[in-house]
């Protein structure tokens, strides 16, 4: 019984080690004309968004909200992808769980 405690403490460790590293690991990207940028933790919390003044112009609120839209979805993918990563390093969920 003292050895499923254990197990389950070092889940715990563990797990909150992995949640401090994406909570600390930041995405960057940028639209493909560089006057978005989206910056996202890989627990996939926004952390800023840069609009260029340029983009602010009423003309350009279509593009603006599309290009707005497909910027942080590739932010939220990349970040997806890193936790999955860092995951997988530390034996996928089975790592996590000790063998139980």
């Amino acid at each position: 019984m003292f050895d499923k405690i254990k197990d389950l403490y070092h889940l715990k460790k563990q797990a909150s080690a992995l949640q401090k590293e994406l909570s600390e690991t930041i995405i960057e990207v940028t639209s493909p004309d560089d006057l978005i940028k989206v910056e996202m933790s890989c627990d996939q919390k926004v952390k800023s968004i840069h609009i260029d003044a340029s983009y602010l112009d009423p003309s350009r609120q279509e593009n603006l909200e599309l290009q707005l839209k497909n910027v942080l979805a590739s932010a939220l993918s990349q970040s997806q992808q890193v936790a999955a990563n860092k995951m997988k390093e530390m034996g996928g969920l089975e790592g996590l769980m000790g063998g139980m």
